[in-house]
């Protein structure tokens, strides 16, 4: 089976990968600024509520949580004691249908469903940490960009709600 997909959609994989190894975005020797790989929002809440708040008004939203990721829990088993992680994936069919429907599209189903993180710092701080969609929106194909810019946008309202209780 041959895949062909466009030099847009070619480069957007490419940087992903090398942001997954080079880490947070840094500026280069020359002073010029990668794409910020996530967006932080810190919460006023506690972790709980925090977390709580972002559920509750995703779905009110429409939005699915597909899994709750206890990372802090999951290493806790594991002998490693770190502050409360918890990685939401979470969905929109009405989105998710739209990049899935065509075959050109489904390559981007390896950055699906959208991930939220809401962590307590060693400080006791609050965040909510989520993929920057709008800084990697020109390298994604027009119609996945479209789609991914509609939904970077509820998920930002919803955190928006979310921390505003």
């Amino acid at each position: 089976m041959t895949m062909r997909h466009g030099p847009r959609f070619l480069a957007l994989v490419a940087m992903l990968l090398a942001l997954a190894f080079v880490g947070t975005a840094q500026a280069d020797n020359h002073g010029h600024q990668q794409p910020q790989m996530v967006k932080v929002t810190q919460s006023p809440h506690s972790f709980p509520a925090t977390l709580a708040a972002f559920e509750r008004e995703a779905s009110e939203a429409g939005w699915s949580i597909l899994n709750r990721n206890n990372m802090a829990g999951t290493l806790s088993e594991r002998g490693f004691t770190i502050d409360p992680v918890v990685i939401l994936d979470v969905c929109s069919g009405r989105y998710s249908a739209q990049i899935l429907e065509k075959d050109a599209y489904r390559p981007v189903s390896a950055f699906m469903p959208c991930r939220v993180s809401i962590y307590q710092d060693s400080q006791g701080d609050v965040f909510i940490s989520r993929m920057n969609v709008p800084d990697f929106l020109p390298m994604m194909p027009e119609g996945v960009a479209e789609v991914m810019e509609k939904s970077s946008d509820e998920i930002e309202a919803i955190i928006e709600r979310a921390i505003a209780e």
